[in-house]
């Protein structure tokens, strides 16, 4: 059985579900954007871990523990770096992140739009590209719920009309 979706708007560093997946670059470093809100809200042991997972492909996801963030696990997932964002990148790193969230048990994931923010990928084609991908990758079906955040409300509200 698919999850079900949900939507919410605002900061995805304060999900209280399992896992929330960091829109990453491939080196791993937690910068701006969502991964520095990760950073800043999760602290140091984040980075940390993920200096020693990363360097990893752009496509690829990796996951590391939650700091003081109020879920279990952080999943990387590396959209852009060594190559520029691309509907390719989305998709795989997309499916990566999935497969890893079931692999350790996560039931309730939370999900940024990979891409659109230091990567200029256009928001709406993400959240499609996205939604293909989970909805093509099995292991979704050991999830429960994956809710979509916006972090702006224009953001927040295309994705209901998206994931419907």
């Amino acid at each position: 059985m698919p999850p079900r979706f949900a939507v919410r708007q605002g900061d995805i560093t304060t999900y209280d579900g399992d896992a929330i997946v960091n829109a990453a670059n491939n080196h791993l470093m937690l910068g701006a954007g969502v991964a520095g809100a990760i950073r800043r809200a999760g602290g140091p042991t984040i980075q940390e871990e993920c200096h020693r997972h990363g360097p990893i492909r752009v496509g690829e996801a990796a996951i590391t523990g939650a700091g003081r963030l109020p879920i279990r696990w952080v999943i990387h997932a590396a959209a852009m770096g060594d190559e520029p964002v691309s509907k390719r990148s989305i998709r795989d790193s997309t499916a990566a992140s999935v497969r890893l969230a079931a692999r350790h048990g996560a039931r309730r994931l939370a999900v940024p739009m990979l891409g659109t923010g230091v990567g200029g990928f256009d928001f709406r084609r993400a959240a499609e590209v996205m939604l293909e991908a989970i909805r093509d990758t099995r292991e979704s079906e050991q999830l429960e719920e994956i809710v979509w955040y916006g972090f702006s409300a224009k953001d927040a509200e295309i994705l209901p009309e998206l994931i419907e």
